[in-house]
């Protein structure tokens, strides 16, 4: 999910600047691949709802690994329709002579690369640098989130759902409660959790995906591991503080790619880095030197915890205070 609101946008928008009159046809899947492959809606058909309103597609096709349809008549999202493609007839317009250019957005990235730098090389602009990533959101997203937040108290601190959460890119579940704590007692207000685990409701029914994070922009400050959900944040003009660790700054830290378009330095990005000096693979397993380590769904004792895990509220509270205040 992160993918299609740091990597996309910045380089859609590159290309409508160097190529005033292109046309882009961008194909992206209805959702994440599951057992049956690609084709199926599922995780709120993200992939196609979040580039639903970019403007700077121009005609935005749903992938599925073998039905076709051409009319429109499978994937249907938020009122509208979209051409169904399935990999033989993507290969045949990639022979077909329409397209001045075919890229492909689908490669591995290594300890050293910068992501932002990989795609625009892969898209034949190694020169470009361009990194100031969005989501467009539509005036109803940010009417309805807006009705939502009316009544939430200041400030409006949101602690992004991958804190907690038992995944690849886990904090420490064990310090949230703590830290709900000291955000309390020093700010007079709970903070406030963002995620699918948390998507309020709005006349008898849960919020959209895109709705969702328009909540954001009515929040003061987010916190949360780099994953999904602090990407969102940044994407919609929420300050964050990223827990980080293992790699460089330049593989995807927001403070290193968004802090040089933002002035008001206020709403600058910060970057929480664990104690690990060696790099090691921030997706999964093998994250830390600590020998009784496993994985990230298995941090064990705090002597044996990744060096993300380790980082401390204390730490935190400390980082949140000089971006926010009391």
């Amino acid at each position: 999910m992160g993918d299609l609101v740091f990597f996309i946008p910045p380089v859609l928008e590159t290309l409508k600047k160097i190529y005033p009159d292109c046309e882009i046809t961008f194909v992206t899947a209805w959702g994440f691949k599951d057992k049956n492959g690609w084709g199926r809606r599922n995780q709120g058909g993200f992939c196609i709802h979040l580039l639903m309103t970019n403007p700077h597609i121009d005609h935005l096709i749903h992938w599925h690994d073998t039905k076709l349809s051409l009319d429109k008549r499978i994937c249907h999202e938020d009122g509208q329709s979209f051409p169904t493609w399935n990999k033989k007839h993507f290969e045949e317009q990639k022979k077909s002579g329409r397209y001045d250019g075919v890229y492909e957005l689908d490669f591995g990235l290594t300890y050293e690369d910068n992501p932002i730098q990989k795609m625009y090389e892969a898209i034949g602009l190694p020169k470009e640098t361009f990194s100031d990533y969005k989501l467009y959101l539509t005036k109803q997203d940010l009417d309805i989130a807006s009705e939502i937040m009316r009544a939430a108290p200041r400030p409006r601190i949101v602690l992004l759902e991958s804190l907690s959460g038992e995944t690849t890119r886990n904090w420490d579940p064990g310090k949230i409660p703590e830290l709900t704590k000291q955000i309390t007692a020093t700010y007079q207000v709970p903070p406030i959790w963002f995620g699918a685990a948390y998507v309020p409701y709005y006349q008898g029914r849960p919020l959209t995906l895109r709705q969702n994070i328009a909540t954001l922009t009515f929040c003061d400050i987010g916190i949360g591991v780099l994953s999904g959900p602090l990407h969102f944040a940044v994407a919609v003009g929420l300050p964050t503080i990223t827990l980080y660790c293992d790699h460089p700054l330049r593989r995807a830290a927001p403070a290193y790619f968004l802090n040089k378009y933002i002035k008001e330095k206020s709403k600058r990005h910060r970057t929480l880095l664990g104690p690990d000096k060696k790099p090691y693979q921030i997706m999964k397993y093998k994250t830390s030197t600590n020998p009784g380590f496993k994985d990230w769904q298995h941090p064990g004792r705090q002597t044996t915890k990744s060096c993300l895990s380790v980082i401390t509220v204390d730490e935190i509270m400390t980082v949140l205070k000089d971006a926010l205040p009391v």
